[in-house]
C-alpha cells in the first residue's frame, strides 16, 4: 500500500480515535484540500468557504446527528488531528463538497465491472477529478472497534468514504452525475461511500442500505463482492435505477442511461461521457470477441485508451485549460473481489506508473 506521493494511514479504534489518526497523519493534505476547495466553492456555486461550512451544517449536522452520529465523531476526530484550528464544520464542509458544487457540475470517471474467467469479478475505474487534488489524496485503510470488517480506500484526505473495498469481499465504485436534485435528509454522497464499505458485506446489502438511507444529491455507484454479483446503480433523492450486467460486465460514465428512471429526474452531462462510454463498451466487447483473459492487465489497457484525448477515458488536462476544465486521471483503482485483491495506479493509466497492491489476504 506504499506510494512515494500518497501517504497510507492506518486507523483503528473508536470513530473519535479513527479521525485522529486519519487528521494527524495526513494533516497537511487536509489542509491543502480545504484550500483547493475554497477555490472549487467559490467557482462552481459562488459561495466562500465560510458560507459553505454554514451551509453543511445547517443542512447536514441534524441528519448526521439523527442517522448516522459516529460520523460525526470521526469528523471531529480529524479536525482535532489536523490541526490548526480546524473544527468538525471544516471537515464536515469537506465531506459534502458534492452536495454543495456537483449539482452544479460533474467531474469525470469511467467505471467498469466484469466476470472473468473462473469466477472471478474485476471492478475498476478511472477517477479523473481536479488536478490540485493530487497533492491531497491519501490511502486509507480503516478497523473500527469492535467490528469483524475492515476497509480500505483511496480517496481526499479529510473526506471520510470513497473508492475502495472491505475485507468481506465487497467493493464499490463510484461516478458523480450533474442533477439538481437534492435532500439534505439523506445522506451525502461520500458518506455513504464510507457507510457501505463499513457495514455492507454483500452487494445486496449494499443496496439494501441505499434504500434505507438515501442519497442527499446523484451519484452512480458500482458494486461486487466475493460472490459474483456486480451491478450498476443510479442513485438521486427521486429514486434509484439498477442497470444489470449484459455479457458479463456493465460500464459507467457520467450521465444517466437506466431505463426507467424516476419522473424529473435529469442530467447535464459533458459530451465526453457518452463517448467514454460507448468507447468502454466497444473496448470490451472487443476483448471479449476475441477472447483477451479479462485480468488486471486488461483493464489496465482498456483504461489507457486515450481515443479522443484529452477527453478520453485516459484523460489529460487539455492546454492552456482553466477552471473546471483543468481536470485529469488523477487515479485507477482495480479491484477483484474473491480474492479481495486490488491494485492501483496513481496518476493517468496509460503513462508509466508504479503499482500498488491492496490485499485483504
Amino acid at each position: 500500500m506504499d506510494h512515494p506521493s500518497v501517504k497510507a494511514i492506518r486507523c483503528s479504534g473508536t470513530s473519535y480515535e479513527i479521525g485522529l489518526q486519519h487528521g494527524r497523519g495526513a494533516a497537511a493534505q487536509v489542509h491543502a484540500n480545504i484550500n483547493t476547495y475554497t477555490g472549487f466553492f467559490e467557482e462552481t456555486a459562488q459561495i466562500s468557504w465560510p458560507a459553505a461550512r454554514e451551509r453543511a451544517v445547517g443542512q447536514f449536522a441534524p441528519t448526521l446527528k439523527a442517522r448516522y452520529p459516529e460520523i460525526l465523531n470521526e469528523m471531529r476526530g480529524i479536525a482535532d488531528g489536523a490541526g490548526g484550528g480546524l473544527t468538525y464544520e471544516d471537515i464536515l464542509a469537506l465531506n459534502v463538497r458534492s452536495e454543495i458544487s456537483l449539482t452544479n457540475y460533474a467531474d469525470g470517471c469511467t467505471s467498469i465491472s466484469q466476470i472473468g474467467e473462473g469466477g472471478k469479478i474485476f471492478l475498476a475505474q478511472n477517477w479523473d477529478w481536479l488536478e490540485e487534488l493530487q497533492r491531497g489524496m491519501v490511502f486509507l485503510h480503516v478497523k473500527p472497534r469492535g467490528s469483524d470488517i475492515a476497509f480500505q480506500f483511496l480517496g481526499e484526505a479529510g473526506i471520510v468514504g470513497k473508492i475502495g473495498m472491505n475485507s468481506a469481499g465487497f467493493g464499490l465504485c463510484m461516478n458523480a452525475l450533474r442533477s439538481g436534485a437534492f435532500d439534505n435528509l439523506k445522506l451525502p454522497v461520500h458518506i455513504m461511500s464510507r457507510r457501505l464499505l463499513q457495514y455492507a458485506t454483500s452487494v445486496d446489502e449494499a443496496v439494501a442500505i441505499i434504500d434505507e438511507f438515501g442519497l442527499a444529491s446523484t451519484s452512480n455507484y458500482m458494486f461486487a463482492d466475493k460472490s459474483g454479483k456486480h451491478l450498476d446503480i443510479e442513485c438521486s433523492p427521486k429514486g434509484n435505477t439498477v442497470i444489470l450486467p449484459c455479457n458479463g460486465y456493465v460500464a459507467h460514465t457520467n450521465h444517466l442511461y437506466g431505463a426507467d428512471r424516476p419522473a424529473n429526474l435529469v442530467d447535464h452531462p459533458a459530451p465526453n461521457s457518452i463517448t467514454r462510454l460507448a468507447r468502454m463498451q466497444k473496448l470490451t466487447d472487443e476483448d471479449l470477441n476475441t477472447n483477451v483473459p479479462t485480468t488486471f492487465r486488461s483493464f489496465r489497457e482498456r483504461l489507457s485508451d486515450e481515443e479522443g484525448a484529452p477527453f478520453s477515458i485516459c484523460r489529460d488536462r487539455p492546454p492552456g485549460a482553466a477552471g473546471m476544465e483543468r481536470m485529469t486521471t488523477l487515479a485507477c483503482i482495480m479491484m477483484e473481489l474473491t480474492s479481495r485483491t486490488g491494485r492501483v495506479l496513481i496518476g493517468r493509466p496509460c503513462d508509466a506508473l508504479p503499482v500498488v497492491e491492496w490485499s485483504f489476504q
